[in-house]
């Protein structure tokens, strides 16, 4: 007997319908926004890092939906490799969105230089360190701090009114609200459970981050534009 919703579609048995189907909007929803950033917005390094951000997430939520709403269906051993993959993919989400705020801080060139190195030897850290010790909560580590420092960043930007950084810096803070929301298993029902609730969240968080980097992507080009007046 399982201890939460299950149903059958086509003699199919669907386990957390409602978190695999919030899982399957995110992944669309991440997919539409890494579109949407490829045709509408010019080709840039912060365009593209942004847009991979959404594509992993995409990714990561995707495959979570195959996690919660089939696992019936997997071994233990499966079950594990997926749920491993799944976090993976939302750690290298992480990294592209550390990358972009890189980006958008407007640090000089030769420390931006090392801190994009910094960046990517820590993605490259804990993917060893996660799959070494075969433990996807290590890697969830690398998730948190990267998160923190975004967040950080764009609360300095907008404190100092950078354009678009006050709506990636609420996305990010709703990023860090659904920590809370896991950790105390804040459910509103059985059917809405707290990880249907951290998905709607991190739905709103995907489109304000989308509207946040719109806006400070033509403010970044509109800065580089009069540098090269």
């Amino acid at each position: 007997m399982f201890e939460f919703p299950t149903i059958h579609i086509a003699g199919i048995l669907i386990l957390e319908p409602v978190t695999a189907l919030t899982d399957v909007i995110l992944c669309l929803l991440a997919f539409a926004l890494a579109a949407r950033v490829r045709s509408r917005l010019h080709t840039s390094f912060y365009n593209d890092a942004w847009r991979m951000f959404f594509f992993f997430i995409g990714l990561s939520t995707g495959i979570g939906a195959l996690a919660h709403g089939l696992a019936a269906y997997m071994s233990d051993a499966v079950y594990h490799g997926v749920w491993m993959a799944m976090n993976i993919a939302a750690g290298i989400s992480v990294y592209f969105a550390l990358a972009a705020t890189i980006r958008f801080s407007r640090i000089s060139g030769k420390t931006r230089q090392w801190i994009r190195r910094a960046n990517t030897a820590m993605l490259f850290i804990f993917l060893g360190l996660t799959l070494w010790f075969n433990n996807f909560e290590i890697f969830k580590i690398h998730a948190g701090l990267g998160v923190i420092s975004i967040f950080a960043t764009f609360f300095s930007s907008w404190y100092r009114n950078y354009i678009g950084s006050g709506a990636v810096m609420l996305a990010f803070g709703l990023s860090i609200g659904t920590v809370f929301i896991h950790t105390y298993q804040f459910t509103i029902d059985t059917w809405f459970n707290y990880k249907d609730l951290s998905h709607v969240m991190m739905m709103a968080s995907l489109l304000l981050v989308y509207r946040g980097m719109e806006l400070s992507s033509n403010s970044l080009r509109l800065s580089y534009r009069r540098m090269m007046e």
